[in-house]
């Protein structure tokens, strides 16, 4: 196979966007689209499963297909959705949301539906089914193959049938897992033949082999995992990892190494080939994958392969995929400064989780650390257990501030509050912990509503789209014959993430100083200048912005606040059951809610506008991280991070002269570590200038690959819009300035 990377990767950036897909060799995404349509209303009495695995594998038979004649990964075929981070869905995705909508809302509960969109609109929360952030069983999937994955579910059925069990429903699941991986036997067969046909033999031969056996080398795993990822893009479920691959990876690589079939600067070919078609996909959210970690006789887990990811990965300059790094006191050191050179070199697509902090927090919902060290972030920093646990990692945003708005503005009187239950307030408090009692209750109430809603919504979630091909990959869903979607895995979590801690805490703080310690206003004409939007009150908002009691500025006051929200939150929330024989999960991430929900908070008395954005992640608000990095780390470290086990990061910003040279990689890495030894879940950031920012914004054809860590994903500075570099460069000069 020829291997020529750098003379190939102009034909291979944008090979996705660019590809030309052969007319002749099968329908376009319009005709598939509107035969699906056809087929699924057809089919409306039938079992929704075995349509899905019908119109799956009809699907896999007539997508078109292109051949890239460069490259080593070459085939592709026509999905339906655009390849760019608001990629949009598959059309199974547009009829998942369809059925949704018609039954969810008009025909089983619509009362529900309705309470769900008035929590939405109001911007306090928006319950969820979240099938969108899944994956399969990546290591039985390798292991065994597509027709190996066929061979076990068919055991299984023989079992049942042997000794009379196989119930109708199981009957149907069988049925469906084996249409759809014969769908997906005869989908490798199709791309090898047109490979074939096309010249490309030496991908034929892989592609062929693939059908009907596991991967066998290197190069083989590779193919497989982008084949088999593109495979679960036709689902409305997208696959939120490509799990621990440097763990799954290595036997091939060192057996390819051993026997001299390739050489280590082949297999780096190999992965630049392989993260170069990753990042030409431009998934949204950017494709993540783990390395390291410990294992759960408790060694730590790396080898050459995770090094030479890393080395590709830093030398390609992408920011997709991102790369989850498990961290632990055994890390060798040698790995941990790798990550973080490449970290202070640019290459900021990283982001590095606590294994004891997360182990710990699987501890909180009654799963041992032996069972969960074989975890990994699924999504932006979110946990998972890949073999065991559907954890659903985005159920839930909980608005911690909106009780603040409801408990100075409407009281509970409301129709939306009203609609969805929160307190009505009939007594104005007299003092702060009055004030922050009923905050508690608002939160309290709005926590229940959440959680209720979740777990209604999620009885009709396998009704809205069973998942037989994802499914096929899980030894537990086969082994009793039960979708992923409607009990088949043994931990069925349900996750919430309560954001916005900096503004909760900063205007409930306000609120104590302005009506209760200063007496500078009373609760009902602070209330008034909210309503107004701060208008006329511009030197009373510049007042309170310039108060010093904030969060993340390492004050005890605002560190024990947030503390106690969180206390709350966790009290309310972990190890709550959730009506499917799984538990509540907690996570504090924001991504990119804090815009959304933003546009339905009014002002905040922390001097915030209505309808602005609010505070991401753990971060202070913008303008008023007035600490340092050690402050802004000292009120993250307050918290517990064994709380959130879908996820808590902490977002730095660092100039390179903090981490230049040997003395500044050993402060970078004292940084790190001291932070996971308090107890930090995750850390993730960005490590640049704000001069070289600015000069970006006026010379961006200098500046092609400079990379920002916005949330939990990577962005091109030079491609975002102004307003949002101008925030980049406004937060990182106030950093620079302390």
């Amino acid at each position: 196979m020829k291997l020529d990377f750098y003379k190939e990767r102009k034909y291979l950036s944008n090979e996705f966007e660019e590809a030309v897909y052969d007319p002749l060799s099968g329908q376009d995404p319009a005709s598939i689209e509107k035969n699906l349509r056809k087929y699924t209303a057809d089919n409306i009495n039938r079992p929704l499963p075995l349509v899905i695995a019908e119109t799956f594998a009809y699907t896999l038979d007539n997508m078109r297909i292109s051949l890239n004649p460069y490259g080593i990964f070459p085939v592709k075929v026509e999905l339906g959705c655009k390849y760019s981070p608001d990629q949009g869905f598959s059309h199974f995705g547009k009829l998942a949301i369809e059925r949704s909508e018609k039954y969810v809302d008009t025909k089983f509960a619509p009362d529900l539906w309705r309470r769900r969109l008035a929590a939405a609109r109001s911007g306090l929360a928006v319950p969820h089914t979240d099938q969108l952030h899944s994956r399969p069983d990546w290591e039985d999937a390798i292991s065994l193959g597509i027709s190996g994955l066929l061979e076990r579910s068919e055991k299984y059925r023989r079992e049942f049938e042997n000794k009379g069990e196989l119930t109708p429903d199981m009957e149907i699941f069988y049925d469906s897992v084996k249409i759809s991986l014969e769908g997906a036997i005869r989908h490798f067969e199709r791309l090898a033949d047109y490979c074939r046909a096309n010249g490309r033999e030496d991908v034929a031969d892989n592609l062929h082999y693939l059908a009907h056996n596991p991967p066998s080398d290197f190069y083989q795993v590779l193919l497989f995992s982008i084949l088999y990822l593109r495979l679960g893009e036709l689902g409305y479920e997208r696959y939120r990892s490509l799990g621990r691959i440097d763990r799954m990876y290595y036997p091939f690589y060192r057996r390819d190494i051993e026997s001299g079939k390739i050489t280590a600067e082949d297999a780096a070919e190999y992965l630049r080939y392989f993260l170069e078609n990753i990042s030409a996909a431009r998934r949204a959210a950017c494709q993540p994958f783990c390395i390291g970690g410990i294992e759960s006789d408790g060694s730590y887990c790396c080898n050459d392969l995770t090094y030479l990811i890393l080395d590709v990965f830093g030398e390609l300059k992408i920011i997709n995929p991102k790369i989850h790094v498990r961290c632990h006191p055994s890390m060798p050191d040698k790995l941990l400064s790798k990550v973080l050179d490449l970290i202070r070199k640019g290459a900021s697509s990283l982001t590095l989780i606590n294994d004891e902090a997360a182990l710990k927090s699987y501890e909180r919902i009654g799963i041992s650390r032996e069972e969960a060290a074989e975890y990994y972030p699924l999504g932006c920093y979110e946990l998972t257990i890949p073999k065991t646990e559907d954890p659903r990692i985005c159920a839930s945003w909980i608005n911690l501030v909106k009780p603040v708005e409801f408990l100075m503005t409407t009281k509970g009187y409301s129709d939306t509050e009203m609609l969805i239950g929160l307190p009505r307030i009939e007594f104005e408090p007299l003092t702060f912990d009055e004030f922050l009692h009923d905050y508690f209750r608002i939160l309290d109430a709005s926590i229940e509503f959440v959680c209720n809603n979740i777990i209604e919504l999620n009885k009709f979630i396998y009704r809205i789209n069973p998942s037989p091909f994802m499914s096929a990959s899980f030894d537990c869903c086969v082994k009793q014959g039960k979708d992923f979607f409607n009990g088949g895995m043994k931990y069925r979590n349900y996750s919430i993430k309560c954001f916005a801690i900096a503004n909760a805490v900063d205007s409930l703080l306000a609120v104590k100083k302005i009506v209760y310690d200063e007496k500078k206003l009373t609760l009902s004409e602070f209330s008034d200048v909210l309503k107004n939007n701060w208008e006329g009150n511009e030197k009373l908002r510049l007042y309170i912005r310039a108060d010093k009691n904030k969060w993340g500025n390492g004050v005890k006051e605002a560190d024990d606040l947030a503390r106690e929200i969180y206390e709350f939150c966790a009290s309310r929330i972990i190890n709550r059951r959730n009506g499917s024989g799984g538990r509540f999960r907690l996570g504090a991430d924001s991504v990119d809610m804090s815009i959304f929900y933003g546009r339905d908070t009014g002002a905040t008395p922390d001097g915030r506008f209505a309808r602005s954005e609010l505070a991401r992640n753990f971060r202070p608000e913008l303008g008023l991280e007035r600490g340092g990095i050690t402050a802004f780390l000292k009120s993250v470290n307050s918290l517990d991070g064994s709380w959130f086990t879908d996820g808590a990061p902490c977002d730095f910003v660092l100039h390179p002269s903090a981490v230049e040279g040997e003395k500044g990689l050993e402060a970078f890495k004292t940084m790190v570590k001291v932070f996971f030894e308090r107890g930090g879940f995750d850390i993730q950031g960005n490590v640049f200038s704000s001069e070289t920012l600015k000069d970006a914004q006026i010379n961006p054809n200098n500046y092609r690959d400079l990379q920002v860590r916005v949330c939990g994903w990577n962005e091109y500075f030079v491609n975002m819009k102004k307003s949002v570099q101008d925030d980049f460069i406004k937060r990182t000069s106030e950093n620079e300035n302390r």
